[in-house]
């Protein structure tokens, strides 16, 4: 049981996505008024988005910037 807890907090922002996508689901396909299921499929987007920076992070971790390219960068800027 307290593994299965654990699990549940560790990975909450997953949680938070699947409740998103729910809600906006809810909003587009129960709500007539078309401002309403706009505001639904506004609420998915956010999760889609939750949902891709939550894979991406990583801790601990620095951007993946070449330094080789970043020195071009730089120099083409001056």
């Amino acid at each position: 049981m307290e593994s299965l807890l654990s699990n549940f907090l560790a990975k909450y922002n997953y949680w938070v996505y699947i409740a998103l996508v729910m809600i906006g689901m809810y909003a587009m396909i129960a709500k007539r008024n078309l401002v309403k299921k706009i505001i639904g499929m506004n609420i998915m987007q956010t999760a889609v988005i939750l949902f891709y920076v939550s894979i991406g992070a990583k801790k601990g971790k620095t951007i993946p910037i070449i330094r080789s390219m970043l020195f071009w960068i730089q120099r083409r800027m001056y």
